[in-house]
């Protein structure tokens, strides 16, 4: 993913915003795909499989939150 582990809350924070913009561009490339490629549920799955990676990145932050500086 290219993203360390951060040090401080506003770190995590903003890392939280970068993978919420990705999940929504994601989105929007499914909604594109669906359209395009209705029958190819290959693509889909892959989206959903990087949406849910995403999810549990930023669950993971949240967590890591209360304990950072």
């Amino acid at each position: 993913m290219g993203m360390s582990s951060p040090t401080t809350k506003a770190e995590a924070r903003e890392q939280i915003a970068k993978l919420q913009g990705d999940i929504a561009k994601l989105r929007a490339q499914a909604v594109a795909q669906r359209s395009l490629f209705p029958k190819t549920a290959a693509c889909h799955r892959q989206v959903a499989h990087e949406i849910a990676e995403k999810q549990a990145k930023i669950a993971e932050l949240r967590a890591k939150i209360p304990s950072l500086p």
